[in-house]
């Protein structure tokens, strides 16, 4: 999907909410106070977290711009899970079973990809979206900037932020969150995950694009996580969802 007609100064970008309600109000009320001009959310809406419904309707009434993710794809059936762990399974399960019609509708006509300028979002890799590859390696990195043209594609998944610069074919990932993008080269950029981090750090993470400055910064928040904890276990959900938040597992 194309975006026209936008010409966004500073953009939030997002991923991997993970039916964390919490967590997601947290990232909206600080991009809110950074005066972003637009959201663009990298997809697993749902999946985990105990908030399905309510994470959909809070998109849909920012009418913030979505990807659909292998999660959002699970809930509605339209992948096979055999290949996720059980707790996953067990989420995903409870998931379709809660969805309301309206958020089912709303997963199911997600594109797997969105496009504006200079900028391309996807939820795993710019290589076969639908496929939902994981960007792990700095190889990984390598052939993902052959499936994509624009100067910079923000990416989820991993749920592990990252920034990977692509000078002439020389890749490197600068140590610090935030960077000033330099003329002639492109970008991969991981936003981490809003509702479930796995780099060992359990604040709520995002990222913030000024186009103007040419800046770009990864970001962290905290947010209500003995909330999202309690009803975890309130809906019956597997109780290491509710404790792995604790730690950015």
């Amino acid at each position: 999907m194309r975006l026209e007609g936008l010409n966004p100064r500073r953009v939030g970008v997002f991923s991997d909410i993970h039916g964390n309600l919490q967590a997601l109000q947290s990232v909206i009320q600080c991009l809110d106070s950074m005066s972003v001009d637009l959201m663009v959310c990298c997809g697993d809406v749902v999946g985990y977290g105990a908030n399905p419904n309510e994470c959909c309707e809070l998109l849909r009434e920012r009418n913030i711009p979505t990807i659909a993710g292998n999660h959002d794809y699970a809930a509605l059936s339209k992948i096979d899970i055999t290949y996720f762990n059980e707790v996953a399974k067990r989420a995903i399960n409870w998931t379709r079973k809660t969805l309301t019609p309206e958020n089912e509708q709303y997963l199911r006509a997600l594109p797997l990809t969105v496009e504006l300028s200079e900028m391309l979002f996807v939820h795993a890799s710019p290589r076969n979206p639908e496929a939902w590859n994981y960007i792990i390696t700095m190889g990984d990195a390598r052939q993902s900037f052959k499936h994509y043209g624009q100067r910079v594609c923000f990416i989820g998944h991993s749920h592990t932020p990252f920034i990977v610069e692509n000078e002439g074919g020389n890749l490197s990932c600068p140590e610090k969150p935030e960077i000033t993008l330099r003329e002639g080269c492109r970008y991969l950029v991981n936003v981490g995950s809003v509702g479930q981090p796995r780099d060992r750090n359990p604040d709520a993470c995002y990222c913030v694009y000024d186009r103007e400055a040419r800046r770009l910064e990864i970001r962290r928040t905290k947010y209500d996580m003995t909330r999202a904890q309690d009803t975890i276990r309130e809906q019956g959900l597997p109780i290491e969802l509710a404790e792995r938040l604790a730690y950015g597992l």
